[in-house]
């Protein structure tokens, strides 16, 4: 009876023995699987400093949702560390850092740890104190962190861009001996320098250790990944990403170290099919090549989890359904027949799998990422031709398709945009002017004919959803909001009285100098803007054009052109007639002078002697005619004092009995 209990008792022993033992780096990577980047939240100077808010429990149960097995948590140390000796991280910070990686452990993620965005060590590396510094932060995480799971993973430090190919080998080898001192078996991801791209981590040099894996970053090529120019998916483009792919994978081999492809992406500015082609191929060479990955999500240009309401846009199916047999080669073409004008949309796709049941074709063509389904097709179906569709309309569609294990192959999604070829006014009544235009009053036709939007999607999805002007919800009206450079949006409007227009938009920006010009077909008139800083997205302020117009009478179409870069908001745009017959402000100069002008505060007018009027008056009006106040002109010379006045574009008229005459007054 002893013995046999001796015997169970051994048999339990080795059991829980088997199952606590140390997780190996291969097995680690295995687990790790598919993942995604906790980005711009615990690395800012402080936390939600940047375009998030402070991390969510609640974003870890997306993850669950999602299907991903890791999460990459950055985070930031020193604006938490003392600069003095002995360089104590606050408490309060490893309280919250270690609240999330708990959120995360909690619910079975591996996590990865890292120092991200610490960029005084690679700015003052030479320096004993630094050093010193980031090795104290090191102790400190290490014995915060030693009792945790396995599955929690240290990286060393994230892209140390502006140290040494020598220098980044002799941080690794040091911080991976003191993170050794309370974690022997954690563990340790390490990378090259500079961006710790491939090619660094190629020539790392290799940390003696049993328990390490290696890092890269790649958003190769970064001039459509990072800067979203030009399109992605050539055979030439395959090739050299799978060629990246292969020099890791023999790397990996040879020296049998497992890869963490820990960030990789796509901007949102990126060619939509191109933006979902490079995902979907990044994807299947880590599944091919064995990597574990970890996608960037910064919340922003790279995001892919909508925060505000946990919801997922399609890269999601990607990087958590797609598989090296899942559908590729996808692509949408829209056919015309010239003898009906009706048209249809072909998507074509690559039968790779066997052994699967039907494929589900879905839809989407008004709110972003709400899909229907359109057709149920027999598995070997590689075609399909929609013709229920609408001109002036953006069309996305997705599909995918169950092997009998149960494993869900997702392809990635396509999308085409169907031009319309009659545009209208908005409820089909050309715009008055004078009169105010609100700027979500634009014509119908859809993209390409009533306006050009470089992403087909409703943004802030506040307004006429199923288009892609960037229309959002403000107080009890709406706002065009994320304009982007050479977008453009049209409007009908019906000039009631040829004359000389005041132009006046309602903007909004946190930075200054953003443009945009309004041209009309009728006349070529045109009139451009250059949008102040107002101090705040949704602190409204008026500003005037740049100059009048010349508007002749009757219906024609009216454009917003966006100019540059820098973005702002709009409201709306008010025309009013002018009181004063003025074609060229630049011919009034030599009848009055106005010095200096911008000014903040003092004005100097000075009339010419030709003017001869004991009546003669200045008054000053906004852009808009509205009359503000009134001087009396006792000699040829005046000091206007203008301080009291907002910033803003003011109209100065000389009036006589003879003359009516006006310039721009503008108080930066």
């Amino acid at each position: 009876m002893k013995t046999i209990t001796s015997i169970c008792i051994l048999s339990i022993l080795i059991f829980n023995s088997s199952v606590s033992a140390q997780l190996t780096p291969e097995e680690a990577i295995e687990g790790m699987g598919r993942g995604i980047n906790l980005g711009n939240t615990l690395e800012p100077p402080t936390e939600g400093a940047w375009n998030n808010g402070p991390a969510k429990e609640s974003f870890f149960d997306a993850y669950v949702e999602a299907g991903f097995s890791n999460v990459r948590i950055p985070v930031r140390w020193d604006e938490h560390t003392l600069d003095v000796s002995p360089f104590t991280i606050t408490e309060s910070w490893l309280n919250r850092v270690e609240d999330v990686v708990d959120w995360g452990l909690s619910r079975g993620f591996y996590i990865t740890l890292n120092t991200h965005h610490d960029d005084w060590i690679k700015e003052n590396y030479d320096d004993p104190l630094i050093r010193a510094r980031f090795d104290s932060i090191w102790v400190q995480i290490a014995e915060r962190f030693k009792d945790k799971p396995d599955k929690l993973l240290f990286e060393m430090i994230n892209e140390p861009n502006g140290l040494t190919e020598a220098q980044v080998d002799e941080l690794n080898q040091r911080v991976l001996e003191i993170i050794r001192e309370s974690n022997p078996t954690r563990l340790v991801i390490f990378g090259g320098n500079m961006y710790a791209n491939a090619e660094q981590l190629l020539v790392a040099a290799i940390p003696v250790d049993d328990y390490i894996i290696g890092y890269y970053h790649a958003y190769d090529p970064w001039v459509f990944s990072g800067q979203g120019v030009g399109v992605w998916g050539s055979t030439s483009d395959y090739q050299a990403l799978n060629d990246k792919y292969a020099s890791v994978k023999n790397w990996s081999e040879n020296n049998g170290i497992p890869i963490h492809h820990s960030e990789f992406g796509a901007i949102h500015d990126c060619d939509y099919n191109s933006r979902m082609r490079i995902y979907a191929h990044n994807v299947e060479q880590c599944l091919v090549n064995g990597f574990a990955f970890s996608a960037w999500d910064d919340g922003g240009n790279f995001g892919i989890l909508n925060r505000s309401n946990n919801s997922w846009p399609e890269v999601k199916d990607i990087l958590a359904h797609y598989h090296v047999d899942s559908p590729n080669q996808i692509s949408s073409t829209l056919t015309v027949d010239q003898a009906t004008n009706a048209a249809s949309i072909t998507i074509d796709w690559n039968n790779r799998a066997v052994d699967t049941g039907d494929i589900i074709l879905e839809r989407s063509s008004g709110i972003p990422n709400i899909f229907e389904v359109i057709a149920n097709l027999p598995p070997d179906t590689n075609s399909f031709t929609d013709s229920n569709i609408e001109a002036g309309r953006s069309y996305t569609y997705r599909m995918y398709t169950t092997k009998s294990d149960g494993t869900i192959l997702h392809g990635y999604p396509t999308r085409i945009n169907v031009l319309a070829t009659q545009q209208t006014p908005f409820n089909n009544t050309p715009l008055p002017i004078p009169g105010k235009i609100e700027i979500e009053e634009y014509d119908n036709g859809g993209e390409g004919l009533a306006y050009h939007d470089t992403d087909p999607e409703n943004i802030p999805n506040g307004f006429r959803t199923d288009e892609g002007v960037d229309i959002g919800a403000f107080a009890n009206g709406f706002l065009l909001e994320y304009v982007a450079n050479e977008e453009w949006i049209e409007y009908t409007v019906n000039v009631e009285e040829a004359g000389t227009y005041n132009i006046v938009a309602e903007v909004a920006s946190e930075i200054a100098n953003g443009e945009f010009q309004i041209t009309f077909d009728n006349g070529n008139a045109s009139a451009n803007f250059t949008v102040p800083s107002t101090g705040g997205w949704y602190n409204i302020e008026e500003i005037a054009a740049s100059n009048q117009l010349q508007l002749e009478v009757g219906e024609q179409v009216m454009r917003l052109n966006i100019i540059n870069d820098m973005p702002f908001n709009i409201d709306n745009l008010t025309f009013s007639l002018s009181t004063v017959n003025v074609e060229d402000f630049g011919r009034h100069l030599e009848v009055f002078k106005i010095s200096p002008n911008p000014s903040k505060n003092i004005f100097h007018v000075e009339v010419n002697d030709s003017v001869q009027d004991e009546n003669a008056t200045l008054m000053l009006t906004s852009m808009s005619g509205e009359f503000i106040n009134e001087y009396k002109l006792e000699s040829s010379s005046i000091h206007l004092d203008l301080s009291g006045f907002g910033r803003g574009t003011y109209l100065l008229q000389l009036i006589t009995s003879e003359i009516k005459s006006v310039q721009r007054v503008i108080i930066p």
